[in-house]
């Protein structure tokens, strides 16, 4: 029984990795706030697409009771501390902002987190929402609350996985915290997907020496390098293209 062998994600190191447990999408999921009136959406699975919608997954790989895991979300960048921002969903208690799941490996190994939606917390009530976080003993990498809010990114978040063990026999291990891949929020503007919204040329000749220009919304400043390529004739190129 080894405590160990587990897998949160296919991409995370585990003794017999799942090839099923699924990733969140990083882009493309808008972080709503409570006051909007709306449901905050569903988190999709990076191999989503328009036809066929996936859900964040995990999978439990040994032979146990139970496995529990409590799901929250910590800051993009490490050490990965409690977000304020809260997670919804029907695997919700009310108003705790956690996920809490039990899986029994006997009836299913595996779990789909389907309507589990990220709410974004107003400024005015980040200090509280951090507070009730550490009040639920939320803070999976032992980071405290050295650090205030003000460097936190409030346009993207990884969700964290805490997970104990019930064996058998009445034994319980807890397993180190995983993390997610992070999750950008769509409607900010620093972490949205590049769009091309006008371009002035679709084709051109083989002799080269068209100009084309290229219009993309939400372009930050810095954003872009300078790239070369060879072209026709071995002639050399120059594009700047998004980094």
């Amino acid at each position: 029984k080894n405590p160990t062998n587990y897998s949160v994600f296919h991409s995370q190191p585990a003794p017999f990795p799942s090839p099923c447990s699924t990733q969140p999408k990083e882009r493309g999921m808008r972080f709503r706030y409570e006051c909007e009136g709306r449901s905050a959406g569903s988190i999709l699975g990076a191999s989503s697409t328009e036809t066929n919608k996936t859900q964040p997954a995990i999978e439990v790989r040994c032979c146990l009771s139970n496995a529990n895991f409590t799901v929250s979300l910590v800051t993009k960048d490490p050490p990965h501390r409690p977000h304020p921002h809260c997670l919804v969903g029907k695997d919700c208690p009310n108003g705790s902002g956690i996920c809490v799941v039990t899986i029994n490996p006997n009836n299913n190994r595996r779990h789909s987190f389907v309507n589990l939606g990220i709410q974004c917390v107003r400024r005015k009530e980040l200090d509280v929402s951090l507070q009730k976080r550490r009040s639920q003993n939320i803070d999976p990498f032992q980071t405290g609350d050295s650090k205030g809010i003000e460097d936190m990114d409030m346009n993207a978040v990884r969700l964290c996985f805490q997970c104990e063990l019930e064996w058998d026999d009445g034994r319980k291990d807890c397993l180190s915290p995983v993390v997610s891949n992070a999750i950008y929020d769509k409607k900010a503007t620093t972490t949205s997907q590049l769009k091309i919204s006008c371009l002035n040329q679709y084709r051109g000749p083989c002799k080269g020496k068209t100009e084309i220009f290229m219009l993309c919304d939400k372009v930050q400043k810095g954003e872009f390098y300078p790239w070369t390529q060879l072209g026709f004739q071995g002639k050399e190129y120059l594009f700047l293209c998004p980094c």
